[in-house]
């Protein structure tokens, strides 16, 4: 707080050096002479003498004739240069913002790709989609696609933002902690919490895939063997017509081993639960992303936006950034 109001008087004071300047110009004179009154006193009084006589009247205003025209000549170039120096210091802190300023549309626009590329819809429907078609080949291209995408975002989030900075700058921060690393370790946090469980949500989608792909493989078995099964049988009537008793022997060992193999694909419907399973976990991590996390994420992506944008309009107007400590606003 000693420090805020230390640099409120520096400011204050560079804002009316002008006024200050005029002030001393005014009364320079009339104390110099005041000086001089006083030397004379003490030379009436005590003999001794430290300089001339003070001024009389006429000298008085002579004087005064000769410094105004000096004094309203500097004053006027100090006011020329103070004017070309705000000039220069305001175009100076224009620039700075408007570089500062860039930035930030920088981030906001990598945060808002990073928000839209939390896009677990697309994901959902694929795989639903997919459990009533027989090739996963689409689903998989979904699903690599997200990956890849979100690996994108990833990058990004990381380049682009100053969100993943290791804030050793902070180490010997006066404002320490402050609200922006509070704001900023937030949302970078928030970040990587969404993006382990959307990369969650695409690993149970794949091991759904594989569920559906292998279930399908037995659904196409078992219509074949089934197929077999009722060939043989009609085969094996056809034997027995005839006569071929070896014939039907030997239809009815096959036809017996037929029936063992379809038993055993029947007792795979196993896996639907699984497939159940997994569609029930990908719903929870859905839900979580797209209940909790999302919304606490752009709430935070708002915060920091607008808090940095305000830095911008503290650059264009001071020349500083005003940081606060956590102690100060919260």
């Amino acid at each position: 707080m000693i420090m805020k109001k230390s640099e409120k008087w520096k400011t204050i004071f560079k804002s009316k050096s002008l006024i200050y300047i005029v002030i001393a110009f005014a009364v320079a004179p009339v104390a110099i002479n005041l000086g001089l009154v006083f030397t004379d006193i003490i030379y009436e009084k005590t003999g001794n003498t430290l300089t001339a006589k003070g001024l009389n009247n006429a000298e008085w205003l002579g004087f005064w004739k000769q410094y105004l025209a000096i004094a309203i000549s500097f004053v006027g170039l100090c006011v020329a240069y103070v004017s070309s120096n705000t000039d220069r210091k305001h175009k100076l802190q224009e620039e700075q913002a408007q570089q500062y300023l860039e930035g930030v549309r920088q981030e906001e626009n990598v945060l808002v790709d990073v928000t839209q590329g939390f896009n677990t819809s697309i994901v959902y429907k694929a795989l639903l989609q997919q459990s009533k078609s027989a090739n996963i080949y689409d689903g998989r291209m979904v699903l690599t696609n997200a990956r890849a995408n979100m690996d994108q975002m990833h990058i990004k989030f990381e380049i682009l933002t100053e969100l993943c900075d290791d804030f050793k700058k902070c180490e010997n921060c006066r404002y320490l902690p402050c609200i922006d690393r509070k704001v900023m370790i937030e949302l970078r946090d928030l970040f990587y919490d969404i993006e382990k469980h959307y990369f969650n949500m695409l690993d149970i989608g794949e091991s759904f895939l594989e569920c559906l792909d292998k279930e399908q493989e037995r659904i196409k078995l078992l219509e074949t063997e089934t197929k077999i099964q009722n060939n043989t049988e009609e085969l094996i009537e056809l034997y027995k017509n005839q006569g071929l008793t070896d014939n039907v022997y030997l239809s009815q060992q096959d036809l017996q081993s037929i029936k063992k193999q379809i038993k055993n694909l029947e007792k795979s419907k196993l896996r639907l639960e699984e497939m159940n399973k997994a569609i029930s976990e990908i719903q929870k991590e859905i839900d979580y992303i797209n209940k909790d996390a999302r919304p606490k994420f752009i709430r935070y992506c708002k915060i920091y936006i607008d808090m940095k944008k305000e830095h911008a309009r503290e650059l264009r107007k001071t020349g500083n950034i005003q940081y606060n400590k956590m102690n100060e606003k919260l």
